[in-house]
């Protein structure tokens, strides 16, 4: 067995940064040790798959994002690993705690099936995979050996956790340590007469903006016609993942506004997103949700925006502020305030037409070239 420190005392030797997850009963020594350590800016994600768009977002600023889960999350992550991490080359530390593991005593049914094609599936989704180190002898050979093929592949690598590897530590909670704060949201007394386009609303939106994150589909699209410039992140497939990706960007650069361009069906899919951005507030992050109430980008067929308060949603899950807007003059003001005001994050929820708007032709870069040359501008 070893002692979690030790562990994480030599992956601090690498350029890491933000440590992110979904907590297991395995892992507990190595979380616990991670939220008692000021410097290392866990963030406490709602699911296995925001987990990874916060590390990819923390890997694009220049620091390998750290994620931990246990093996039964190991479904959430597909999608954004087979088509953001791995597609985009962005690599990140996987630690897996291995639940249901065959050779080991027997677990709870639910873990039986997980517990059998944990590997296996690892594997199969392109993660570079070895057994998490169980004596202090192994550390440092193991570690030098995941992250030297991080930097050389620029894709995930990834530790397995078996059961009795890591020593127990307890993390003391400290209670009553969040100051909830309700946020304020705007009035606007604008008719709401939509009258705006999703190109209509990029092409206002690009007009002053820093950092930028857009989401899959249509909007990302749009904005490459609009305005093509290497501070722009296109995502292309990993749909929902626009926020916390913003997010692992946003948190590690503090010094700079970052705004992220979503759509209605991408927020609604991760909805637990609002909630990690509340709580952790980042001051420069600003979310625009562009809200036709369709999925645009496949057709048009309805979402579920129609039932949901988006606006009222940010403001319950902690955002500072929050508006929703229908016309071009409410939201270039909105927008100009939000991206100047230091008290974020803001939400500005756009409502645009419910047309079926032709598809504009995707990008002309590859996700790497998106990726590389967004790491390169936003960290010169």
């Amino acid at each position: 067995m070893i002692d979690a420190h030790d562990f994480l005392e030599r992956i601090q030797k690498e350029n890491i940064g933000l440590a992110t997850g979904v907590p297991g009963s395995l892992l507990s020594p190595l979380t616990n040790h991670i939220v008692g350590i000021d410097n290392f800016g866990y963030i406490n994600a709602v699911s296995e798959g925001e987990a990874i768009g916060i590390a990819a977002g923390s890997s694009l600023t220049g620091r390998i994002g750290i994620v931990l889960i246990q093996n039964s999350g190991l479904g959430n992550i597909v999608n954004p690993v087979t088509s953001l991490t791995n597609v985009y080359q962005i690599p990140f530390l996987l630690i897996v705690s291995h639940r249901g593991d065959p050779g080991k005593k027997p677990d709870a049914a639910q873990h039986t099936i997980m517990g059998e094609i944990t590997n296996s599936l690892i594997d199969l989704i392109g993660i570079y995979r070895q057994d998490f180190p169980s004596n202090y002898l192994e550390i440092d050979t193991a570690v030098s050996s995941a992250f030297d093929f991080m930097r050389k592949e620029s894709l995930p690598a990834a530790f397995v956790l078996k059961r009795d590897v890591l020593q127990s530590y307890e993390y003391h909670v400290q209670h009553n340590d969040y100051d909830y704060e309700l946020g304020m949201l705007l009035s606007n007394d604008e008719s709401p007469i939509i009258s705006l386009s999703i190109r209509d609303a990029i092409e206002l939106l690009s007009l002053d903006q820093d950092i930028c994150v857009s989401t899959t589909g249509i909007i990302s699209r749009e904005l490459f016609q609009v305005r093509d410039r290497p501070l722009n992140f296109y995502m292309q497939g990993s749909m929902g993942t626009a926020a916390s990706l913003g997010l692992g960007v946003a948190l590690n650069k503090p010094n700079r506004k970052v705004a992220v361009f979503d759509g209605d069906g991408s927020i609604l899919m991760r909805l637990g997103s609002l909630a990690t951005v509340g709580y952790h507030k980042p001051a420069n992050y600003v979310h625009v949700v562009l809200d036709n109430e369709m999925y645009a980008s496949t057709g048009g067929q309805p979402s579920a925006a129609p039932a949901v308060s988006l606006s009222d949603m940010a403001i319950a899950a902690g955002y500072r502020k929050a508006i929703t807007v229908y016309g071009a003059d409410a939201l270039s003001h909105y927008w100009n305030q939000f991206q100047h005001d230091e008290a974020g994050p803001s939400l500005l929820h756009v409502k645009v037409k419910r047309i079926a708007d032709k598809m504009p032709p995707r990008p002309k870069l590859s996700p790497p070239e998106i990726a590389n040359r967004f790491a390169e501008s936003i960290n010169a």
